[in-house]
């Protein structure tokens, strides 16, 4: 805004009360404005107009890129506030040389949501649990929760399923370094940001903070079940070599006839332009973008996530497009998904941002401003 108003003022001079200049004459003769009675005050009003209103519109164009210039001005760890555990001073990325010390990492951004994680997290750790229990010594994970500077309680939210847990295995835990209690198969650990990024920062933050084999984004509301993570499993050959993936896409594709009789006809129509949209831009390889449940084997997913330039909702299609540019197929893999109350995305303020984040991604990769880090 100071920006806008400081070239507003760059202008003012040329639009005084006794004449305007000989440009805006011929302007005003050759579109026919003058003919159609528009005075000197009204052409001047609308200069004052257009010209703050065009500022701002390329300010709001301009708010991605700004916004992964300024996180990128800093090391990782410099957004991070405050951890569960410890980590020594430019330790908390493990380098990329470094063997992957556990089975499984699940990534959870979270943003305001002391109220939907805990029964998430609850869930997770049971089932969990139970797998860690039938492969003792062959799988091990953590659940890595981060709070995207949250204005509640979502890191004391996070870390009290930690007692809901101990209570739950009857007292089966071990300690960590901070002597709090953790599941005996696995461990919870929470990073809290400084301030709010967006949640395709929150989960890049996860991704290069993860130890495991295999990463799993999973979102906070716990709307697909954690038990079809077998599928996306199954889908790289997690038990199997030489499987063509190396992502597998939770896809809510199957359900979208159900889906579209529950919802009111103005959401199935931005949903429809939107998948039409992004169809137009980045292909139609994959059904189902958004589904808040993906998995990577570790080395695909920080190669992607170490080259993420979109930190809000839209950074699902910059994943696709860096996948596509890397080389690495995605399996599409039908899931469970039940649509929970509380969601943060305004379906018109979320959908307009979300397109202007797709035609920049377009844009600044065409014109090699982004390019992958190999």
């Amino acid at each position: 805004l100071p920006i806008t108003m400081a070239a507003s003022a760059a202008f003012a001079p040329s639009f005084s009360d006794d004449a305007l200049p000989s440009e805006w004459d011929d302007f005003g003769a050759a579109s026919g404005l003058a003919g159609a009675g528009l005075t000197d005050s009204a052409l001047e009003l609308l200069g004052w107009v257009l010209v703050p209103a065009l500022l701002m519109l390329a300010a709001w164009l301009a708010i991605p890129y700004l916004d992964w210039r300024s996180a990128s001005s800093k090391p990782l760890e410099a957004h991070v506030a405050r951890t569960s555990f410890q980590s020594a001073p430019g330790e908390l990325v493990p380098p990329a040389w470094k063997a992957p010390e556990l089975t499984l990492s699940v990534i959870v951004p979270a943003y305001n949501e002391e109220y939907r994680l805990p029964q998430m997290l609850d869930e997770t750790f049971s089932y969990l649990e139970g797998r860690a229990a039938a492969s003792p010594g062959r799988f091990s994970y953590e659940v890595i929760v981060v709070d995207d500077g949250s204005s509640d309680a979502t890191y004391a939210a996070a870390l009290g399923s930690l007692q809901r847990q101990t209570a739950a295995s009857g007292g089966r835990t071990t300690a960590d370094a901070t002597g709090l209690r953790q599941p005996s198969g696995g461990e919870l650990r929470v990073l809290r940001l400084t301030a709010n990024r967006g949640k395709g920062f929150a989960v890049k933050v996860g991704m290069m903070v993860a130890r495991g084999q295999f990463l799993l984004m999973a979102d906070a509301d716990g709307a697909t079940s954690i038990r079809d993570l077998e599928r996306l499993e199954r889908a790289l050959g997690a038990q199997q070599a030489g499987s063509a993936s190396q992502i597998a896409f939770g896809s809510r594709h199957h359900l979208k006839e159900e889906a579209m009789a529950q919802r009111a006809w103005h959401r199935n129509s931005l949903m429809n332009a939107f998948h039409i949209f992004v169809w137009f831009l980045v292909g139609g390889s994959v059904s189902d973008t958004q589904c808040g449940f993906k998995l990577f084997r570790a080395e695909v997913g920080k190669q992607i996530f170490a080259s993420l330039h979109i930190y809000r909702w839209a950074f699902d299609i910059e994943v696709v497009v860096l996948s596509r540019l890397f080389g690495w197929h995605i399996a599409e893999v039908p899931v469970t998904w039940v649509e929970m109350p509380g969601s943060k995305l305004n379906l018109i303020t979320g959908s307009l941002t979300m397109l202007r984040d797709i035609v920049l991604v377009k844009v600044l990769y065409a014109t090699a401003i982004w390019r992958p880090t190999f």
